[in-house]
């Protein structure tokens, strides 16, 4: 049974106050009963020695009606007995008369056989007094003890007085008590056991979460029990702005945990799944173990001892999604331990970095492919400095030769070749070069007959290349290189959507013709012309189409494409004014439609330059490290007229034009040199003679190389690629030295 605070309060101060009251009561009686009985041992010791006085005349005078004198004494209610009895103990009065031969008491003769003072001896009834009688013969003499006095007083009327006394006392003491513990029990329930239960009651409240307001204490409680409560008010002010701001930090984490991209997630020690948040939920569904997400039977018991070990773990590895497909994630783990450094389980969470994996191949492959740029525009650069000799030595061995000679054709074909492959570099160094675009007016048509040569040597045989180009489409401003790579992209996607072989169709026509085929005056003028890539491969459906054109989206593989392709493809038409189409269903084929812009009839003229070749007179230093374009330099501009200096690097070269720059007309200057490049000599030949004259070649492309048109602020004559042909460089040196 579970007592309340004033029961309990109540029940001790009771049992004090009755344990005190029954110890008072106790003590009174005692003292009460203590105090009796000496008085009547006083008054026995004083009536036994009357008596004694008394008896000692009658023995004298053996008068024993002497003792009838104390009558008075004899006669008192609480004398039972007296007796006198000579020096032997034998008895000579007694009164009442028929107690005469009652015997004296064992102890008291024993006691006057070496004593002569009086003695008393308690019993049941009463007290039992003896008294010696003595005798003087003067006052001086000793006594002598010639007889006993016996004394009984009964001890009846004194119990009865102790009775009632300490019946009257108890009930007195018992109505105290009763006051005191009524009067000491609303005492302290009013300034203890109340102001108590009010601040209990609040505690308990406030423990419950019902308590909206400040305990009052009670104005009669003790002072220490107000400074509690006002202790227990500030106590409740304080915890309750606290859980306000407990209440506030939960839920701002509860929203972060929440709103993170980050799937959140708790496990047990075993790697089950305790709570997670949307985004994981979002990511695995309703996985419960960590085992049923990261692949691999032994990949989630490795991890969580791999974590305990490690006191965190920070991995990537491949989970399986909610609907089935391969995740790339992050894994982060982390173990929590209890006071005595159990593992009692863990926290972790996982980032998707699928799309940032596919990004980084793709980024990998863009710059392999960057790097391959780089090496083929390396190897167009030492193609075009082979075929520079072998260009220039059969140009010069076919002016030589008439058409009947036996080595005329050998030649003439030797020089063909050269001057495709000398095309075939350039084309090269045209698709992998960085530069800014160089617009100028050019034909359409033309563009995609140039395209066509690269992707019949780059596409399967069992893709068959169709070509339908209007006639007489007029020019559009454009950088032929960028349309040249906006052909072959496009091709190539073509050619991945019909792995098995299909039909490529590229068009051409001008957007507004009339029935008959023939482009309308309008169109001419202001129209667009319209380049069509079209394929019958396996399609794509409504939703890639939406995002084809997203940098690095790609639907094939990682690995197998970066998803830059036609990003390219539509940044570079934007950039020349024009838009683009597509057009697909799957499983027929795609077709996109490329819009450019037209230009005036006068903006598209262009003058013929001038072939034949120039002749002329002075003195050439040509530096190179190429030792057959040396000598091919020498012989063909000495048939030209000119003397021929040459040098095989760029210190050589200055040496020797430091010691007759007076003589030289014109420094011819590789780009690409070891020791020094052509820019270091040029600046070099510039300090010795600030009037030389310099013309640059290389075999790369003027707008491939850094730093050209610095050169040409700075007072470079002109440039000229390699491979070159007689009329190319004689009209170059004669631009040089005009």
């Amino acid at each position: 049974m579970k007592l309340s605070l004033r029961t309990k309060v109540s029940l001790v101060i009771t049992a004090i106050i009755i344990v005190i009251s029954g110890i008072s009561t106790y003590l009174f009686t005692t003292a009460h009963s203590s105090s009796k009985e000496k008085g009547r041992i006083q008054r026995g010791a004083a009536l036994s020695y009357a008596l004694s006085a008394a008896a000692s005349e009658g023995l004298l005078k053996e008068d024993l009606s002497l003792i009838k004198k104390a009558s008075s004494l004899i006669n008192a209610d609480d004398v039972t007995l007296v007796q006198v009895y000579s020096n032997i103990w034998s008895i000579v009065d007694a009164y009442p008369f028929d107690q005469l031969k009652s015997p004296p008491h064992p102890d008291a003769m024993e006691h006057f056989q070496s004593s002569s003072t009086p003695f008393h001896v308690e019993h049941k009834d009463g007290y039992d007094f003896y008294t010696p009688i003595e005798f003087k013969a003067s006052e001086k003499a000793p006594g002598i003890t010639i007889g006993f006095v016996r004394l009984i007083l009964s001890t009846h009327s004194i119990k009865q007085e102790i009775r009632e006394a300490v019946a009257v006392y108890v009930l007195i003491s018992a109505v105290i008590t009763l006051i005191a513990i009524v009067s000491i029990n609303i005492l302290i329930g009013r300034l203890v056991v109340r102001p108590v239960m009010n601040l209990h009651r609040s505690v308990a409240d406030f423990k419950n979460g019902v308590l909206d307001r400040e305990t009052v204490p009670s104005p009669h409680a003790a002072v220490e029990l107000k400074d509690l409560t006002r202790e227990f008010n500030l106590l409740f002010r304080t915890l309750k702005d606290r859980e306000e701001q407990l209440v506030a930090s939960d839920r701002r984490i509860r929203s972060l945990f929440e709103r993170v991209e980050h799937g959140i997630f708790r496990l047990d020690r075993s790697g089950a799944i305790i709570e997670a948040n949307d985004r994981f939920r979002s990511l695995f569904g309703d996985a419960q173990e960590l085992c049923e997400i990261l692949l691999g039977d032994n990949t989630s018991p490795d991890c969580l001892r791999r974590a305990i070990e490690d006191s965190a773990l920070h991995q990537d590895n491949k989970a399986v999604a909610r609907n089935g497909v391969e995740l790339m994630v992050s894994l982060s783990l982390y173990p929590e331990k209890d006071a005595m450094g159990t593992v009692v389980g863990f926290d972790g969470y996982v980032i998707d970095i699928t799309e940032k994996k596919r990004l980084e191949e793709r980024l990998v492959r863009a710059q392999k492919m960057e790097a391959i740029g780089t090496l083929a525009g390396g190897l167009a650069h030492d193609y075009n400095n082979l075929l520079t000799a072998i260009l220039g030595y059969s140009s010069m061995l076919l002016k030589k030769l008439q058409a009947h000679e036996p080595f005329y054709k050998p030649v003439s074909i030797i020089h063909e070749a050269a001057k495709r492959g000398a095309e075939l570099g350039r084309k090269i160094l045209t698709v992998t070069r960085k530069e800014q675009r160089e617009v100028k007016p050019l034909d359409l048509n033309e563009i995609v007959r140039t395209s066509l040569e690269l992707l019949h040597r780059s596409l399967p045989k069992d893709i068959e290349i169709v070509t339908r180009l209007a006639d007489g489409l007029p020019l559009t401003q454009a950088d032929p290189s960028q349309l040249q790579q906006v052909i072959i992209n496009l091709a190539v996607n073509a050619r991945d959507a019909m792995p098995g072989g299909g039909k490529l169709v590229i068009e051409t026509s001008l957007s507004g013709a009339d029935v008959n085929g023939g482009p309308s005056t309008d169109a001419r003028t202001g129209g667009m012309l319209k380049l069509s890539v079209a394929d019958n491969g396996s399609g794509i459906d409504t939703e890639t189409q939406a995002r084809i054109f997203d940098p690095f989206f790609t639907t094939k593989d990682i690995g197998k494409g970066t998803g830059l392709g036609l990003y390219i493809v539509h940044s570079i038409v934007h950039n020349h004014g024009g838009h683009i189409n597509v057009y697909s269903e799957p499983s027929h084929g795609t077709q996109f439609t490329i819009y450019l812009p037209v230009i005036a009839p006068d903006a598209g003229t262009t003058t013929v330059p001038e072939t034949t070749e120039v002749t002329g007179s002075g003195t050439i230093l040509v530096i190179d490290d190429e030792p057959h374009v040396r000598e091919m330099c020498r012989d063909m501009l000495g048939a030209l007229g000119y003397t021929v200096l040459l040098a095989e690097d760029g210190p050589s070269g200055l040496q020797i034009y430091r010691a007759d720059h007076r003589k030289i007309d014109l420094v011819i200057l590789d780009m690409i040199m070891p020791k020094m490049g052509g820019p270091e000599v040029f600046t070099a030949l510039k300090t010795i003679d600030p009037a030389a004259k310099v013309l640059l070649y290389s075999g790369y492309s003027n707008s491939s190389l850094d730093g050209i048109d610095e050169l040409l602020k700075r007072g470079v004559a002109g440039f000229i690629q390699k491979p070159f042909s007689t009329e190319d460089i004689s009209l170059a040196i004669k631009k040089a030295l005009s």
